[in-house]
């Protein structure tokens, strides 16, 4: 079965690979695939809802979890075809796991035997994420250039024209240099990275006089700190590396 957070996922991978490659053609056939499929469109943006969704009551929750599956089962029956397609032409094998997604595949799973314990614990998993206030990050305010924001240029056909307004030619080299990483120096290097950063940014915290600069430099601080090791996430960090320099 492909798992629609898994595609939702390595979209964005093979579309920041192919942009670094400066394979337009290949660029092209994904959206042109993706932009037509309102289905598709429906399903992302709920994916990308439930990440920021906040429900106070557990049992407003719990029943908002048990309304959603039979939705998402049948709108993933629709997509069945489509994502099998979609799957092969992306065809990226390692991505960073978003747990979120996860549970929500776990969930649009049939019912087994096997799979009654994975399902409770999906379950228990998005209850807990909802019931969790979160720190809604606004773009135009953010240091870094978020991950979604790429997806989102997707969606509306905007893909090249917020590259090509965003990465100079040095950039896009970079970019480049590092997509070729391996998966364990990605690791590597973005850990010492982040801790990098992380140091310098609490000694610019510690000199600083300004509440203002201070409060912006804090909140770069927990944007590093929430970053998981990826190849983009890597390329964003040298960026903000640099700016610090």
């Amino acid at each position: 079965m492909n798992k629609f957070g898994t595609i939702k996922s390595k979209l964005l991978t093979k579309l920041t690979e192919s942009y670094a490659n400066e394979n337009k053609a290949e660029i092209k056939d994904i959206l042109t695939t993706i932009k037509e499929n309102k289905d598709f469109k429906e399903m992302y943006l709920f994916y990308e809802e439930i990440e920021n969704k906040y429900i106070e009551d557990k049992e407003t929750a719990k029943l908002y979890v048990e309304g959603v599956i039979g939705i998402l089962k049948q709108q993933m029956e629709d997509l069945t075809t489509f994502c099998t397609s979609l799957n092969k032409m992306i065809n990226v094998e390692t991505i960073n796991e978003n747990e979120i997604y996860s549970s929500l595949d776990v969930l649009i799973e049939n019912d087994k035997l096997s799979n009654i314990e994975k399902k409770v614990i999906a379950k228990k998993k998005l209850v807990e994420h909802l019931t969790t206030k979160k720190e809604i990050k606004e773009s135009k305010d953010s240091t870094l250039i978020p991950n979604e924001n790429l997806l989102n240029a997707v969606l509306t056909n905007n893909f090249n024209v917020l590259y090509s307004n965003t990465l100079s030619e040095q950039q896009k080299e970079e970019l480049k240099n590092i997509l070729s990483l391996s998966h364990e120096d990605v690791l590597t290097k973005t850990t010492e990275l982040k801790e990098s950063i992380i140091n310098q940014v609490s000694t610019l915290i510690s000199e600083s006089n300004e509440t203002d600069l201070s409060t912006k430099l804090k909140k770069v601080k927990d944007e590093v700190n929430e970053m998981f090791p990826s190849k983009l996430n890597y390329y964003r960090l040298t960026e903000l590396k640099n700016g610090l320099n």
